[in-house]
């Protein structure tokens, strides 16, 4: 069995190389890839020169890239075609962007770590996302599989893909019945293959069995190289043309992209009107306070939920999403950390609380009509009115955000926001 591994060590007997310098994967049984990065896919000497920053590429290689994906997408079919097998480590996605000036005007691309293997829209329809998340746990595998003993030296991984995602592919292992770790597909007569991120070399032997046991020493006819130097009539105009529209299929696909990312955005705002707790709520309200003008500053090692600085003093906030009434208790927690951040710093600070009561609640039944609840208990706007502290809701900073979108709030009206906030007690509206 011929094989050619890119960033694969220990399989036995086979053609270590990169996507670059490689021979065509015709000339091999089975491709094994772990696309880790572009450092291993495209080898040393090409990416060494390649990043202007982390994520972007020069537009030398981004090209040369896009040269590279285009061929192998062709060879991966000729491979499949003549029953050919291969591989992939599922690896977590990494996106890259270059530029290419065209007609005067710099456009930009993105590429991931995937596109020497499928096409963006055959990736998205074959198998969806490629989530990113570490974990242990393989609770299920395919013990009919020739890849089971191998998928049972239960590697770690570092991506999955959503078991709703891909009905046409046949799990060889998954954890929890949603996290689909191990896969395989059928294409022409050969097959493609993905297999839990965390590959070791100390297993290669091991996987060069599986593979062997898969294609069942099945002979794989191969093109000599003089046959491949042939083209019939009308295919070189077909090759031509096939170049010229997976430029311009990368061209809107990388547009879509860009529309897509813009439109999350601006959805990410809607957050202040449904969500709570700390890995989306807060983030998205610390910065809806930045676009007023505040200085916001999180405080990861303390209780606060931010602190705040502007022209008109410091103030330490407390975020609190909830499904009913927002509770004293909250107040008593904002108190608490202002005393120890002037016991601590000598500074005096304001207690700001922003909250959204009634967050399941469409925005026309906050409080519930009928259910005579308040969005705030009575006693924390009293406590607040009596302690100097502003109490605002999410809803007032979506309010906000809509006009700043709008381009219809001026400099003039964000300070004297900011001096509401700062100056105000109790519960405040901002317009």
């Amino acid at each position: 069995m011929r094989s050619l591994t890119i960033h694969v060590p220990g399989i036995p007997d086979s053609d270590a190389s990169n996507l670059v310098e490689a021979h065509v994967f015709q000339d091999y049984d089975a491709i094994v890839v772990d696309p880790e990065s572009f450092y291993y896919l495209y080898g040393k000497e090409a990416s060494e020169k390649s990043s202007r920053y982390d994520n972007v590429l020069t537009h030398d290689f981004g090209g040369l890239c896009v040269e590279v994906n285009n061929r192998r997408h062709n060879e991966v079919h000729s491979l499949l075609d003549l029953g050919g097998v291969l591989i992939c480590v599922l690896r977590p996605l990494v996106i890259k962007s270059f530029s290419v000036s065209y007609d005067g005007e710099e456009q930009w691309y993105q590429m991931t770590n995937y596109d020497w293997l499928f096409e963006r829209k055959q990736m998205a329809s074959e198998l969806g996302d490629i989530y990113y998340s570490k974990g242990k746990t393989i609770d299920y595998i395919d013990n009919s599989h020739p890849f089971y003993q191998y998928l049972n030296t239960k590697p770690a991984w570092s991506a999955y893909i959503d078991s709703s995602s891909c009905n046409s592919w046949k799990i060889l292992a998954s954890a929890f019945g949603t996290h689909i770790l191990s896969l395989s597909k059928r294409f022409g007569s050969g097959q493609i293959l993905f297999i839990p991120s965390d590959y070791r070399s100390q297993n290669g032997e091991l996987l060069a069995q599986s593979i062997s046991k898969l294609m069942k020493n099945k002979e794989v006819l191969h093109q000599p190289s003089w046959v491949q130097e042939l083209l019939l009539p009308g295919q070189e105009e077909l090759q031509v043309k096939i170049g010229e529209s997976n430029t311009q299929i990368l061209f809107f696909e990388n547009e879509r992209n860009s529309l897509i990312a813009k439109n999350n955005e601006l959805e990410r705002w809607k957050l202040l009107l449904y969500a709570k707790g700390k890995e989306q709520f807060e983030p998205v309200v610390r910065d809806a306070l930045q676009l007023i003008g505040f200085q916001v500053e999180t405080q990861p090692d303390m209780d606060s939920d931010g602190l705040i600085t502007s022209e008109f003093g410091m103030a330490l906030c407390e975020i609190v999403g909830s499904n009913s009434t927002i509770k004293l208790e909250k107040f008593g927690e904002l108190k608490k950390n202002c005393g120890n951040f002037i016991s601590l710093k000598g500074i005096d600070v304001k207690g700001i609380l922003i909250g959204n009561p009634f967050c399941e609640e469409p925005l026309d039944n906050r409080p519930p009509k009928g259910s005579q609840k308040s969005l705030f208990a009575k006693e924390l706007i009293l406590s607040a009115k009596n302690q100097g502290v502003s109490v605002l809701l999410t809803t007032d900073l979506y309010e906000f955000i809509t006009r700043e979108l709008n381009h219809t709030i001026s400099d003039q009206q964000k300070e004297s926001i900011r001096k509401k906030i700062f100056e105000g007690n109790g519960q405040i509206e901002l317009f």
